[in-house]
């Protein structure tokens, strides 16, 4: 090591470090972080939603007159499942449940976006979570590798 004068650099100029720092803010690979959890706890409460919404409240909407199909309460029930099959996937850290996550993340979009045309408040949560999730595991990419 010489004594030599360093020139005098702001902090950030300093790359004498770079390989130090970069290794201390990596992701460790295969590590469940706090936002993959609360993506699948989203997930999960997405399918909750769809199940209690069938359960609970199809019936009584049918018995007031209102008219809700089948096809309707089964892509709600698939939905659902799809939801719950995404968080169980994220959570064991399955390279396919990201895709699987962000696709059912995009579906939820869209059906946010049909439902803020009936109830604005409700599709926008929708396209919130749903934005959240999507998000949260596109940005967790080295989480899902294995190694």
């Amino acid at each position: 090591m010489t004594d030599e004068p360093r020139p005098a650099r702001s902090s950030f100029e300093d790359l004498s470090d770079l390989d130090e720092h970069v290794r201390a803010n990596a992701v460790a690979t295969g590590r469940r972080t706090a936002i993959l959890i609360t993506a699948a706890a989203v997930l999960f409460a997405g399918a909750l939603f769809a199940v209690l919404y069938v359960v609970l409240l199809v019936p009584f909407a049918s018995s007031s007159g209102a008219r809700i199909s089948g096809g309707t309460v089964a892509l709600l029930l698939a939905y659902g499942i799809a939801q719950a099959f995404a968080g169980v996937m994220v959570l064991l850290l399955v390279p396919a449940g990201r895709w699987i996550g962000i696709g059912v993340g995009l579906v939820g979009i869209v059906l946010g976006i049909v439902r803020a045309t009936s109830t604005p408040a409700s599709g926008l949560v929708s396209i919130l979570l749903s934005a959240f999730v999507i998000y949260a595991l596109a940005s967790s990419g080295p989480s899902f590798r294995r190694g």
